[in-house]
This record gives structure tokens, sequence and C-alpha cells, in this order.
């Protein structure tokens, strides 16, 4: 009587915990496609990895971060003061550099911050017409695209490395729910037949 109360259980925590242990490895193997007679046995990321990469690049450029979105971000007084006084120090700098020995300092100090104050006021002007480049084509500047490519160049060791970075810790938890619901499934099981 002791035994089927114990074993029942144990059992069901070892099936529940190696069946969701071999759910997640099936995630990420095997790699390649085997065929076995009329099935064709391959884990779930490298058979669909073209497919999530676009789906992730979809849900990037239309939820997470559009580029009408990103576009207003750099669109403010801020960014755009920052921006001048980087372009203008720049330039100016670049000028005082490349200008010959023989120009004067005070010349060169002159030219340096007419300069400085004229690239200040065309940046405005200049992301004015980023923005309008940007949104005319926004499928040339897709950061969903961006990442697209990269995850389809990553080879299918790295992904697999990349999703257990970001989930080592839930897919733990994941197997062990499966032991823990394993044993509960054995308690009841236990209890049922013991009637």
């Amino acid at each position: 009587m002791i035994s089927r109360w114990l074993i029942i259980p144990l059992l069901g925590a070892f099936i529940g915990w190696i069946t969701n242990v071999l759910a997640i490895r099936l995630l990420f193997r095997p790699r390649k496609p085997y065929k076995f007679l009329f099935w064709t046995l391959q884990g779930l990321i490298p058979r669909r990895r073209d497919e999530l990469a676009t789906q992730i690049a979809i849900v990037l450029d239309r939820d997470l971060l559009p580029l009408e979105e990103l576009v207003k971000k750099f669109k403010n007084k801020v960014v755009e003061d920052k921006l001048a006084a980087l372009v203008g120090e720049i330039v100016r700098k670049r000028i005082t550099e490349r200008l010959p020995n023989f120009v004067p300092l005070g010349w060169k100090a002159a030219l340096g911050h007419a300069l400085e104050e004229a690239a200040r006021r065309e940046v405005p002007l200049l992301l004015e017409k980023v923005e309008k480049e940007l949104l005319l084509q926004p499928d040339n500047y897709s950061l969903g695209n961006i990442v697209m490519e990269k995850l389809k160049a990553l080879q299918l060791e790295q992904v697999e490395e990349l999703v257990l970075k970001v989930a080592a810790k839930e897919l733990r938890y994941i197997e062990l729910l499966g032991g823990i619901l394993g044993l509960a499934i054995g308690f009841f099981q236990a209890l049922i037949s013991s009637w």
C-alpha cells in the first residue's frame, strides 16, 4: 500500500519532468531534418527560424518601435540643440586644424566660429530633410528588417544560445513544473486506485 503512494507519484513526477525537458530540447533539436516513415522530425526553431525572424521584425516595426515614433523621439528641441552643438563644434575644430599655418590665429578662430554658427543654423533643416526621407521610404530604414537579417544570419547554435541566455530560468521552471504536475497527478492516480 505504501509503495503505491510512493511509486505512482514519483513515476508521475519523473514522467512530467522528462516530458517537459524533452519538449524544451525539441524546440532546438534536431537541427537538421530527419525523415522517419511519413514524418519529418526537426526542432521548431530550426524549422521555422526564418518565419520567426520575419514575425519578430513585423512586431518590432508595427508594435514596439515604429519608425514614426523613433522619428518623433529624435525630433525635439533637446536633441536638436545637442546635435547642432556637436556638429558646430566638429566643424569649428576641423576648420581651425586644417587651415594652413600662414593664416593668422584670429582669422582661424573667427572663421571657425562663423562656420560653427552656420552649421548650427542648418541642423534643424537637415533634420527635417532626414525625417522626410525616413518617412517617405520607411522600408529602407526599418529596424525590424535589420533585426530580421541579423537573426537569419545567426547560426542555429547562436540562436539557441541567445534564447537560453534570455529564458534559461523560465525554461528551468517549466521543467520543474512538469515534475510537480506529474507528482500531483500521480497522487491523484494513487488515490483513485486505492478506492
